[in-house]
């Protein structure tokens, strides 16, 4: 597990400097200009027909790795357990708030369909990914109003991360949103072994998308981005990546005979 999060580290910043090299040296508009060249809605459907399939197999990869506003939330909430915690995790299992992602995936939706797409502009994780990258090294580019509303973004996007870790991903977002209702389905999929779990609860404490009810020995894979945070500090190797869920070796509930049998078998 420790060996899988290195790599996915690694590979997700890399994908987060090139990005922020397009927008550095401001070749996104060469970028948009080739996209135009072909068909950009038949590109848009096989890009999140590609993303689907790959999420109903390894789950949300695309979250923990290819997302560069997911890094960037990573790399705040790295900076907040050193500053707040000494480099220990402290995050808490939360329940998931579906109805608040279905209501804003809704308001993209209105906002698309009154050709205003501000909303969904705000809630699209690339282009709030160039907002906060411009804000952070051109602001000099920038309108007054833009620099303001970039502002307020990043304040908000970085602040939820710096508190909350994958907030924004896990309900605000609505890639997130339709990756997380896939990922319920996926065939690979975290889990925890009951009977290797040692209980000390060092799981929940560094899962950032807070889907670990360490108590319960159950992840919320609509909502776990798949960074192996988890994986990497148990213990006891009781967190697993596969395809088959267990089964307890002893289970929690067994059996028992009626009182009538009981009293008989007494007797």
């Amino acid at each position: 597990m420790k060996a899988v999060k290195i790599l996915r580290v690694l590979l997700s910043l890399a994908i987060l400097i090139v990005v922020a090299l397009l927008i550095v040296c401001d070749r996104t508009e060469w970028l948009h200009r080739s996209l135009l060249t072909i068909n950009l809605a038949w590109f848009s459907l096989g890009a999140l027909v590609v993303w689907l399939v790959i999420t109903l197999l390894l789950g949300r990869v695309y979250c923990s790795t290819a997302c560069p506003l997911g890094t960037l939330q990573d790399v705040a909430a790295w900076i907040a357990k050193r500053v707040k915690s000494g480099g220990n995790g402290k995050y808490r299992f939360e329940w998931g708030n579906w109805r608040l992602r279905v209501i804003v995936v809704l308001l993209i939706g209105v906002s698309l369909t009154a050709r205003d797409p501000f909303i969904g502009l705000l809630s699209d994780p690339l282009t709030v990914t160039e907002r906060v990258l411009q804000w952070l090294v051109q602001p000099a580019v920038m309108t007054l109003l833009g620099m303001l509303a970039s502002a307020v973004v990043v304040l908000a996007v970085m602040g939820l991360a710096w508190s909350k870790g994958r907030t924004f991903c896990n309900t605000v977002c609505p890639v997130g949103t339709a990756l997380g209702a896939v990922s319920q389905i996926s065939l690979l999929q975290m889990e925890i072994d009951p009977d290797l779990c040692m209980n000390c609860g060092r799981c929940e404490m560094e899962c950032k998308a807070l889907c670990i009810d360490a108590k319960a020995h159950t992840v919320d894979s609509s909502r776990c981005v798949l960074c192996f945070n988890c994986g990497a500090v148990c213990p006891a190797g009781a967190i697993k990546y596969h395809a088959d869920r267990k089964r307890l070796s002893t289970p929690l509930l067994q059996r028992t005979p009626s009182l009538g049998v009981q009293a008989h078998a007494e007797s």
